[in-house]
């Protein structure tokens, strides 16, 4: 498992698969992709279908692990409204 500073973020989504639950968001804080898994998302509403959107900005706190092909996953991630 991987570790956190459990510093908030903030990214822009870059990609989002809805039947798969999840995408990968960019910050300028990493230099590598970030990945995000939908039952992360917080700030949705009781029975709101949890997903992003292309171009959406985030805030996030991230942790350094292996999940596929990326280097570092989001532990918390809210849309910013």
């Amino acid at each position: 498992m991987g570790t956190s500073d459990g510093r908030v973020h903030r990214g822009r989504v870059r990609s989002w698969l809805v039947d798969d639950g999840w995408g990968v968001v960019e910050s300028a804080d990493f230099a590598d992709p970030i990945w995000v898994h939908y039952s992360m998302l917080e700030g949705f509403g009781p029975g709101e279908f949890r997903k992003l959107d292309v171009g959406d900005e985030v805030e996030l706190t991230v942790e350094h692990a292996e999940q596929d092909e990326f280097r570092l996953r989001g532990l918390w991630v809210r849309p910013v409204r």
